[in-house]
């Protein structure tokens, strides 16, 4: 069940990264959405364009933002595929892997601190981890979608208990946020981005059937798939709140320009 489970979780992660990513592109454009998510960026096109180029794909443009004054400010690639299924589906599969191979580099060099502190609270208490086992009952699909809560103020809290005198930390955030939400090629093609997740999963399945320890290895990643997944809750979370008070403050400015004409 954990590798049904960490398929959702992988989906989930998907879907709310690409939510993540478009609602700050509505909020503070394209230009300044790349910028702020840089290294992410960079490790997701660069490996989509490798992926494109090992499959015989044409590239003719490619662009990681887009500076020009007339410009969109996002980042283009433009590629003509060879194989026009699995083009795609390579191109995107490679963008996924080189993102999480990311974190995990990422997490080994710097994050044991900030997930310590995001697994404990202040009084010693361990925090749940995203479950390993498929909902199978109302009550256990609310408890799940209560948790997620939970784990909002979790980040929430961990980001305030960050010793930021020390790099590490803060560096270790701010990476882990990047690659999370680029973890998806948003900008490209949907069901190739899905179809990549899902080869992912399933190669994983396959070889935890082939190998009995390798379940044990995915349950020690547990706890980073579940700061990596409360990371891009959390973002979604300030986004969406952002993205309600400029709909309200936009609201009663219309209002009061009306009122006075």
């Amino acid at each position: 069940m954990i590798y049904a489970a960490l398929t959702l979780w992988l989906l989930l992660l998907s879907f709310t990264g690409i939510g993540v990513y478009r609602l700050l592109m509505g909020l503070i454009g394209p230009k300044w959405t790349n910028l702020l998510l840089l290294p992410g960026t960079v490790v997701s096109e660069m490996a989509y364009i490798f992926g494109c180029l090992i499959t015989g794909g044409e590239i003719r443009q490619a662009k990681l933002i887009d500076f020009s004054n007339a410009g969109d400010g996002l980042s283009h690639t433009e590629a003509t595929p060879k194989l026009k299924t699995i083009g795609p589906l390579i191109a995107s599969l490679m963008a996924v892997a080189a993102c999480g191979a990311a974190i995990l580099l990422v997490d080994r060099l710097l994050g044991k601190r900030v997930l310590r502190a995001f697994a404990l609270s202040g009084g010693g208490i361990s925090l749940t981890l995203l479950p390993q086992d498929l909902p199978t009952s109302w009550a256990v699909l609310w408890d799940s979608a209560h948790h997620q809560l939970t784990l909002v103020r979790r980040m929430c809290e961990t980001v305030g208990q960050l010793d930021w005198r020390q790099w590490q930390g803060p560096v270790f955030a701010y990476l882990a946020m990047c690659l999370s939400i680029r973890l998806t090629p948003a900008r490209h093609n949907l069901r190739a981005t899905l179809g990549a997740v899902l080869i992912i999963s399933a190669c994983v399945a396959l070889t935890g059937l082939l190998w009995r320890n390798f379940a044990d290895l995915i349950d020690d990643l547990w706890p980073l798939l579940t700061y990596v997944y409360a990371t891009v809750l959390t973002v979604l979370a300030v986004a969406l709140i952002a993205r309600g008070v400029a709909a309200l403050t936009a609201s009663l400015r219309a209002k009061t320009h009306a009122g006075h004409a």
